[in-house]
């Protein structure tokens, strides 16, 4: 006669919230991937979209396609926008998490978002807050459909042969 499996013991709260952090952190985690596939892919999206204006204007010779051609970019900077907005609404969560896990449960980890802060020397709480900040003018959002427009400007004002 075989033995009954031993009931499972019951976990403490704070064992029980500890689960329940780590679940909502690393879930957190993947929804910020998610969202930097994304934005990947429509940083890519834009930047094929000029590079099908820039090859229009040249094989056409019309200077016009370029300046009309400045709203691809311009989309794509404010779509790409949007979602950096939304993608950074979980980054307060996600440190909030790190500090309980590391403060009150006194571990070292998890701290990717902290861990990455502190290595790139950026503060964790951002002095601006805002559409206009998480996302339009976020550095890494902007700086390559300013230099898309600038090349599409550039090249509507130049001659053609």
């Amino acid at each position: 006669m075989s033995n009954p499996p031993p009931e499972p013991q019951p976990q403490s709260t704070q064992q029980f919230e500890l689960n329940l952090l780590k679940q909502e952190y690393f879930f957190l985690q993947a929804a910020v991937e998610d969202y930097n596939k994304q934005i990947w892919a429509i940083k890519a999206l834009g930047i094929g979209g000029t590079g099908v204006v820039i090859n229009l204007t040249l094989k056409e010779n019309k200077n016009e396609i370029a300046l009309i051609g400045c709203a691809i970019p311009l989309f794509f900077w404010i779509l790409e926008s949007q979602w950096k907005h939304f993608q950074r609404g979980f980054y307060p969560r996600i440190l909030e998490i790190e500090e309980i896990l590391t403060r009150e449960a006194n571990l070292r980890g998890p701290a990717i978002f902290g861990g990455w802060s502190h290595a790139f020397k950026r503060p964790t709480t951002p002095k601006r807050r805002g559409y206009l900040w998480d996302g339009l003018l976020n550095r890494s959002v902007y700086l390559t459909y300013v230099l898309e427009i600038a090349c599409l400007l550039v090249l509507s004002v130049i001659k053609l042969p």
